[in-house]
């Protein structure tokens, strides 16, 4: 072998080395180990699901008025969407509204949006409620503590001992206790007496 062909080798080799250098350094990863492959996914799918905002669990707030009705709202979960927000949206809700003559008023629902300022409630999907002898089902129920005001709408059932009512919408003043039920057409409210 002559001097030019140990050259010309040398240079091919000493080329070949620059490319695997260069191959290693820019474009080969490593692959990850089975672990690592299951923490990464782990990783992205716990990243995915996080929740938005701060969630909290097993929620009770209770307020008073100056008559001296209280209220009580608990919730398995809650979330606040912002966190500047003075609103959470609660999960699996039931709230009782206690007055001074004793008498109480129970709501449950799935879902229910709380303002922790004035006590005021948005309550929907699947909601009951129940006062002494009556009971109302309707998709949306409205709770302002402060101006001791109820309002029932959407797919409505008003139900007491002996009838059965299906309207629009219901308004209970909680003060003097007198209830209107109405439709929002000129429509007449449907009346069912009890079995």
């Amino acid at each position: 072998m002559n001097l030019r062909s140990q050259i010309q080798i040398s240079l091919i080799v000493l080329i070949l080395i620059i490319c695997g250098i260069f191959y290693y350094k820019y474009f080969y990863q490593k692959p990850l180990s089975i672990s690592e492959d299951i923490k990464e996914i782990l990783k992205k799918e716990k990243e995915a699901n996080m929740p938005s905002g701060n969630i909290l669990k097993n929620i009770e707030y209770k307020s008073e008025d100056q008559n001296g009705n209280s209220y009580v709202i608990e919730s398995k979960e809650g979330e606040f969407k912002d966190e500047n927000s003075n609103i959470i949206f609660m999960t699996e809700v039931s709230a009782i509204m206690k007055f001074k003559d004793q008498t109480t008023v129970k709501l449950t629902s799935v879902n229910a949006k709380y303002n922790i300022l004035d006590n005021n409630t948005n309550f929907y999907n699947n909601v009951n409620l129940d006062y002494l002898n009556h009971n109302v089902v309707a998709d949306n129920i409205d709770v302002f503590f402060k101006d001791s005001k109820v309002e029932a709408y959407n797919n409505l059932v008003y139900r007491n001992l002996d009838l059965r009512l299906i309207a629009d919408k219901l308004e209970i003043d909680l003060i003097t206790k007198n209830s209107k039920i109405f439709m929002l057409n000129n429509e007449t409210v449907k009346i069912f007496k009890a079995n």
